[in-house]
């Protein structure tokens, strides 16, 4: 070492730093967790920002197509048990879904890639399981939905699904960007995953239609395909 504090050419060449000083780096490193509490900040306005924007894309399509705030909570509903009971699965699913693709973890590293697969393949078969198998809506006609009818192929829903999806898919980029060092495909197909959930829930909400074509097109195709968008997009936006 010279007496200017830079490395001597014997020291870099000649010399090897002792095995205890890489243990004690490693120890450092591996117990030192990464800052957490300005991405903390943003996943949870971004979150809160999602469902803000989820239940007023909701209530505005709502109230201008059927002149209700929710219609797929009022109309075509036999039974208001088992809608509440379906509601709260559907809620519960889209919850675990944004917990596992927004959490960091202790160390900043996010979700393990079991969560992540099982995220990213399992929210659309579980949704269309639980509106497909016994749907809650009946399927119903014109004289049912008042003066308007729902649409047959669920383009309007569809649209709907795409805005929502599209506006959670924006904020849960913009809370994570340079925040999770493993912006992998899966963890870009588990965020977009959770948010083709918020906008199954958000068409759920929505839709008083129970008509399987309708529901494959207008609500769960949208889950399958921001899936796709988000391996494809997102990595590239989390590292920007």
């Amino acid at each position: 070492m010279t007496k200017s504090g830079i490395p001597s050419a014997r020291f870099a060449f000649d010399e090897r730093p002792p095995d205890p000083l890489f243990a004690r780096i490693r120890a450092d490193v591996r117990n030192t967790a990464a800052p957490r509490a300005g991405v903390q900040r943003r996943v949870a306005i971004a979150v809160s920002l999602a469902a803000a924007l989820a239940g007023a894309v909701v209530i505005l399509a709502s109230q201008l197509v059927y002149h209700r705030y929710a219609s797929g909570l009022e109309v075509a509903v036999p039974s208001a048990p088992y809608l509440l009971v379906v509601l709260f699965l559907l809620v519960a699913l889209t919850f675990v879904a944004t917990v596992i693709a927004m959490w960091r973890g202790r160390n900043g590293l996010g979700s393990g890639a079991i969560s992540l697969y099982l995220a990213s393949g399992l929210v659309a078969p579980l949704y269309a399981a639980l509106v497909l198998v016994s749907p809650v809506h009946m399927h119903t006609g014109e004289a049912a939905l008042s003066d308007v009818t729902s649409s047959p192929w669920g383009l309007r829903c569809l649209v709907i699904s795409a805005i929502v999806g599209s506006l959670a898919l924006a904020t849960f980029s913009v809370a994570l960007r340079r925040s999770i060092p493993t912006a992998s495909g899966l963890r870009g197909a588990a965020i977009g995953t959770a948010a083709g959930a918020w906008a199954g829930l958000s068409v759920f909400i929505f839709c008083p239609s129970g008509d399987l074509v309708h529901m494959l097109i207008g609500h769960i195709l949208p889950i399958v395909a921001l899936t796709l968008l988000g391996v494809v997009s997102i990595p590239r936006i989390l590292r920007v």
